[in-house]
């Protein structure tokens, strides 16, 4: 059925008489309720595809942050220890300058 004759099945019932008017009323109440449920339903839908977006985009982008700081923390360690070794060598010199 489509929406016109539903209007039309509403007016004929409307027209019959207080208890017609009252299931009318009723049957408003429950296309209605359908319609806005089927209307926040779809919007959960999209919220939800947008949710799932962004997370992805979200762990891609500490994926390539936890990979640059590694990338640091190793590039640290090697200055670290090359500093160390000069450091043990300007000792022994100048323990051998003494």
């Amino acid at each position: 059925m489509t929406s016109n004759s539903y209007i039309e099945a509403i007016d004929h019932a409307s027209n019959q008489s207080d208890r017609w008017l009252f299931v009318a009323l009723i049957v408003i109440g429950i296309l209605s309720v359908f319609s806005l449920f089927r209307y926040f339903t779809s919007r959960l839908d999209k919220l939800k595809i947008q949710m799932d977006a962004q997370t992805d985009a979200f762990v891609k982008h500490l994926q390539t942050a936890n990979r640059e700081m590694l990338s640091v923390i190793a590039s640290a360690q090697e200055v670290i220890n090359r500093n160390s070794q000069i450091m043990e060598r300007v000792e022994r010199k100048l323990e051998s300058i003494k």
